[in-house]
């Protein structure tokens, strides 16, 4: 019977030794969230700005009506906004080496709007690991907040317990602010992604015109 207790015992006091060298790791792992956050906050205004430098008295049916898409220039090339420029100059150089057909330009719409998923990744990220790590950071405290209570430390007792609260507050205020980076830079992929189909529509039914 004491040697069940006593085993116990040691499975009670291993899980609070694990939680407390966890304590660290995700205290380190919460300032990385942090710095992500603001490090995505920051781009996401510049490609703002830019965005709106691009696309200020563009309109991409006008555009279309100037010629022929696949026979476009550089100089008319450069006018499209974003990742258009590009995307059309990949399919322009498939077209040059007669790649177009049989699923070429399929693969370089696919191929861009992979690319523009691919930036949501880190955001979406963060709106999970987020509260998930403010979570863990304020339960490893209140463990020691009522150990400290335990052995009548109260002013322990409070300091453990303002680490849990502002963990708390660190992780939700992550999550929520990259849930609004993800809403924002969402409806830019879903613009581009809407302008890149239609450009390639165009450029279908003028491989079909040939």
């Amino acid at each position: 019977m004491d040697q069940t207790m006593n085993f116990g015992e040691l499975l009670e006091h291993g899980l609070f030794a694990l939680g407390q060298v966890l304590r660290v790791p995700v205290f380190v792992l919460l300032w990385v969230c942090v710095a992500m956050t603001l490090f995505y906050a920051a781009s996401y205004l510049v490609e703002a700005v830019r965005r709106r430098n691009d696309r200020r008295g563009f309109d991409l049916k006008q555009w279309l009506q100037e010629g022929r898409v696949l026979d476009t220039p550089a100089e008319r090339r450069a006018r499209l906004p974003g990742s258009l420029g590009a995307m059309l100059g990949s399919i322009q150089q498939l077209d040059s080496d007669q790649a177009l057909h049989h699923g070429g330009l399929e693969n370089v719409v696919a191929e861009y709007e992979e690319k523009l998923r691919h930036g949501l990744d880190g955001p979406r990220a963060l709106v999970k690991v987020g509260p998930s790590l403010g979570l863990i950071g304020t339960l490893i405290p209140m463990g020691s907040s009522l150990a400290a209570m335990a052995a009548g430390n109260l002013g322990a007792m409070a300091g453990q317990m303002v680490v849990a609260f502002t963990s708390t507050i660190v992780g939700l205020a992550t999550g929520t602010v990259a849930y609004g980076l993800v809403a924002l830079r969402n409806s830019w992929v879903s613009e581009s992604i809407r302008e890149q189909r239609y450009l390639a529509e165009v450029v279908a039914a003028e491989m079909e015109e040939r």
